[in-house]
């Protein structure tokens, strides 16, 4: 039987799918870089929230690197 991922993870869980340190999830959150809220003082995380944030820094890291290329942007 298939187990269903939890559609709301806590910051162990967005540390263990982005294979970060807590705290590093904790700085990132309250900078307002990934996709977050606060439940009673704890930091919450839709998991398709989290999903497209990956893909939209993966498209921007690809983005820029082709600029790098291409001499569009300073190294």
């Amino acid at each position: 039987m298939k187990t269903m991922s939890p559609e709301l993870l806590n910051v162990e869980g967005v540390a263990k799918v982005l294979q970060l340190h807590a705290m590093t999830v904790y700085r990132l959150a309250r900078e307002g870089k990934l996709p977050g809220f606060k439940v009673g003082g704890r930091w919450r995380f839709h998991r398709s929230a989290l999903e497209d944030w990956m893909v939209d820094r993966a498209q921007v890291a690809r983005l820029e690197a082709e600029n790098r290329k291409l001499g569009l942007m300073g190294s």
